[in-house]
């Protein structure tokens, strides 16, 4: 299938990484990394990829990011040794799973809750491994973590308390801000966010608590973490694709992001029912729709509406539909991160051509 095949060949629909602007991005963050001294630990839930994974390790990244376990556990059998989980683990299944995960690389996890933290040590301590926890602290996104301030202290004394677990810091993040169109907006919620963070940090600090890590941010706050300093390391994930919405987002001075669009979807027109539209075979079930329509890339005049599980429409207002039955249509997503979950495989392109096929080896990993 790769090599010599042509994009315009491939069946439909189907999920395109363009390997250049993919390899471009990956060195980008690592430039805005390197340039301040932050590390870098990229969020595999937007690729599920341990190919991707590795490729951003190998440009200097110091980890990945898991949303779930089940991604963790996908990373450690693929040969990732250092992964953060940034979503909360509990219940007795789950800490099993980790601790067996944890046989195959160094997991660190987040806890915002002294139950959990209890089970967490009994976990540690029924394998014999010792575990590395962050405390998450609520900056703004008002979902999980505690308030900034003492909480975290209290919390940190505890794990401390424990044989079985060492605190290594704080998890702030703030995912809302992170496609603020205004630049000036974006960094003046950045700012109050870090603030919200430091303030905590400084709180554990001033009762003799060691902090290694503060973790967060992503990719559209990224060139603001590393300029405001605060931050040890970064947790950027949709910047190895982008989509839609990061197209609005500006970078100083009004400029575009560095982050090149690499995920596209490709469709093709299997019916021409009017002169002013066309249906592709592009749906609910091909592309993601909780961050809005597709655009359609040559195309942008036309208006993308789904029309079922299968099907989207394309419609030209005012004027002839140019598109012909069998015709294909490139697509980008309004979503990479969801997007990318409805397929099990990437198709790598490179100047109009296969280059090869990854599998998206966490797709569907929710637990």
């Amino acid at each position: 299938m790769t090599g010599s095949m042509k994009i315009e060949e491939l069946d439909t629909p189907v999920l395109l990484v363009d390997a250049g602007a993919l390899e471009r991005n990956i060195a980008a963050m690592q430039d805005i990394a390197a340039a301040t001294g932050v590390a870098y630990r990229p969020h595999s839930k937007t690729h599920k990829s341990s190919i991707i994974a590795s490729m951003q390790l190998d440009a200097g990244a110091v980890g990945v990011c898991c949303a779930k376990l089940g991604e963790a556990e996908i990373m450690a059998a693929s040969g990732i040794p250092d992964i953060l989980i940034t979503s909360q683990v509990v219940g007795r299944n789950k800490l099993v799973r980790l601790v067996q995960a944890a046989q195959n690389a160094n997991i660190m996890v987040v806890a915002d809750n002294e139950d959990n933290i209890s089970d967490l040590s009994s976990a540690a301590q029924t394998a014999g491994k010792p575990m590395d926890v962050l405390i998450e602290v609520d900056v703004g996104q008002g979902r999980c973590g505690v308030p900034p301030g003492p909480e975290a202290t209290r919390l940190a004394r505890l794990i401390g308390d424990t044989r079985w677990l060492r605190f290594r810091g704080l998890q702030g993040y703030q995912g809302l801000i992170q496609m603020t169109a205004d630049f000036d907006d974006r960094e003046a919620q950045v700012r109050l966010a870090l603030e919200k963070l430091m303030e905590t940090a400084d709180h554990l600090k001033r009762n003799n608590i060691e902090v290694d890590i503060l973790t967060g941010g992503g990719s559209g706050s990224s060139i603001i973490d590393t300029a405001l300093g605060g931050y040890t390391e970064l947790q950027p994930g949709s910047y190895v694709f982008m989509d839609s919405r990061y197209r609005s987002a500006q970078w100083p001075g009004g400029a575009a992001t560095p982050f090149e669009n690499s995920l596209t979807i490709l469709g093709t027109v299997i019916s021409r029912p009017a002169t002013d539209r066309a249906i592709v075979d592009v749906g609910y079930k091909a592309a993601s729709s909780d961050g809005g329509p597709i655009v359609p890339l040559g195309y942008e005049n036309a208006e993308f509406t789904f029309a079922g599980d299968e099907h989207g429409q394309l419609f030209f207002p005012g004027g002839t539909c140019p598109l012909a039955l069998g015709d294909k249509v490139t697509f980008l997503p309004s979503h990479c991160d969801t997007t990318v979950n409805l397929y099990d495989r990437y198709i790598v392109t490179r100047d109009g051509t296969v280059e090869d096929v990854w599998e998206i080896s966490a797709r569907g990993r929710v637990q």
